[in-house]
């Protein structure tokens, strides 16, 4: 269990009209509790003229939050979520994932589990789970202000190019050379993301390991490789554009062939609310319909 919160600091980019509701309804739960709000200043702006919100928050920030902030409330979706990895970046403050949009995997706190949620917070009644992240350099790197991702780096294909070679190392030794769209290196908690659509395994976010997958490969018998979180990665990519896209999770940037990434597991962990009733497995279950069959839905033993 964690200490009851007094500081929460709200990030966000745009929620839809039929939200607005909820979270206003959320601001008049934390402001009676006595809860120090703070908020992301673009999302601010955007409330202020949407949904008339102005006099609620005590204080905004424009990149990091304060290292004193107790919680996170990243609003939005699973891609709201993976920005909010670069407001807290090392400071260690928790991010509570509250769900507007669809999906809702790593967001996981729905709109009517919010006062719930918040009687929690502020009764201390919450543990928080430590998430790896996946680091990567380069020289000239485009993300050089934060250069971690918690769902995966990709090298990807741009629209109009052919098939990437992509040589990859694991160390100084050769692995081998992947002839697709392009290559994902995930952690496990992006195990579920992307790197699942390309027919990547899902690996349990507890784990340390990095994923290795490939996007549509031209070779039939090229497969998803597990391997340990302690590995450098490098890959060297070519193309026949002579340019490549890099992602991380939502950032993307147009690079040269003449790049070398080198890619390893972050040298520290983004900290995640978890709730009393919510469990990694129920959500696997739930948002994903894992192993849903017709046939078993009353089997649950």
């Amino acid at each position: 269990m964690c200490s009851k919160i007094s500081k929460v600091a709200i990030y966000g980019r745009v929620i839809h009209e039929e939200f607005y509701p909820y979270f206003k309804q959320m601001l008049r739960d934390l402001n009676e509790r006595g809860v120090c709000l703070t908020c992301y200043k673009p999302f601010y702006d955007f409330l202020r003229e949407k949904c008339g919100i102005s006099d609620v928050f005590q204080a905004f920030y424009e990149e990091d939050v304060d290292r004193d902030t107790d919680v996170l409330f990243s609003v939005g979706g699973d891609g709201t979520f993976l920005d909010s990895a670069m407001r807290v970046k090392n400071h260690g403050v928790p991010v509570l994932g509250i769900n507007s949009g669809r999906l809702g995997f790593l967001a996981n706190i729905a709109q009517e589990e919010i006062p719930q949620a918040i009687h929690w917070l502020c009764a201390g009644d919450f543990d928080v789970e430590q998430r790896a992240l996946v680091k990567f350099e380069m020289k000239d790197n485009p993300f050089a202000e934060f250069n971690y991702a918690l769902n995966e780096i990709s090298v990807l294909k741009t629209e109009r190019s052919s098939l990437l070679k992509v040589h990859a190392y694991i160390g100084e030794e050769y692995l081998t050379t992947y002839w697709a769209d392009g290559v994902i290196v995930a952690t496990p908690t992006g195990s579920t993301a992307y790197s699942l659509s390309c027919g990547g395994p899902i690996v349990a976010f507890g784990c340390d390991n990095l994923i290795i997958t490939p996007v549509s490969p031209h070779n039939l018998n090229m497969r998803p490789l597990i391997l340990p979180g302690n590995v450098q990665i490098r890959l060297k990519v070519e193309s026949r554009s002579g340019d490549f896209m890099l992602s991380a999770d939502s950032r993307m940037q147009r690079m040269s062939d003449n790049h070398e990434l080198f890619i390893s597991s972050g040298d520290f962990k983004m900290n995640v609310v978890k709730m009393p009733d919510h469990s990694y497995y129920d959500t696997l279950r739930n948002k994903l319909n894992w192993g849903e069959d017709k046939r078993n839905k009353k089997d649950k033993s």
